[in-house]
């Protein structure tokens, strides 16, 4: 879905059931689109829109792409994917600096007041919601689907937050593609494709992205 700078796209009904998966996208992979289309299914979602954030609130290092960049890339991506229900929202990368999730999602509810919203996040990051700006305030306002990693035990929620939090878990989006990986791949010259969608791999390599 094609989203103008500065513009929220419209929806095709007022109560859509909306996805939101935010995060630095440095760069995005197969993994990310794989979580939007598990989210689509599993919690039959209207739409799924990425996210990328400027700057990161709890990530300590900056991001090693550009913010631009990395919003470029993503808009390569969802193109490639060619799903209607899958589109990129820049607001975060026009405000710049540090955004806060609970903004965000003031901002997306004024702008669609009947959406019912779904924030997609990881098991490491639903961890720390409790870090979060607002978090009893953000999760009054969205319903969190959570990602748990492979191999490790199910995520549970921070007690703080439990009487008030609205969450479900997403089974069918594991995939191996890692951003820092992928990042140490390329800087060693080695291949990395095979966790890109094509347009994305094309631009890395004409930008010289990563090395």
């Amino acid at each position: 879905m094609a989203n103008p700078a500065g513009v929220f796209p419209a929806l095709s009904k007022p109560d859509a059931r909306v996805g939101l998966l935010g995060g630095t996208f440095d760069p995005v992979h197969l993994g990310h689109l794989a979580i939007a289309r598990a989210a689509l299914a599993e919690l039959a979602l209207d739409y799924v829109f990425f996210v990328p954030a400027a700057q990161a609130p709890l990530r300590g290092a900056a991001a090693a792409a550009s913010a631009n960049d990395r919003l470029e890339l993503l808009n390569l991506a969802v193109a490639e994917a060619g799903d209607p229900r899958l589109g990129v929202l820049d607001l975060e990368v026009r405000a710049g600096g540090v955004q806060y999730t609970i903004d965000t999602v003031r901002a997306l509810q004024a702008a669609w007041p009947q959406a019912r919203l779904y924030w997609l996040l990881g098991a490491d990051q639903f961890t720390q919601l409790d870090h979060w700006r607002e978090p009893e305030e953000l999760a009054r306002r969205v319903e969190f689907a959570v990602l748990d990693r492979p191999g490790l035990p199910p995520t549970a929620p921070p007690p703080a937050l439990v009487s008030v939090l609205k969450w479900q878990r997403l089974a069918g989006a594991t995939h191996p593609a890692s951003s820092s990986e992928i990042r140490r791949r390329r800087q060693a010259g080695e291949l990395m494709d095979l966790w890109l969608p094509r347009a994305v791999a094309t631009a890395i390599e004409e930008k010289k992205l990563y090395r």
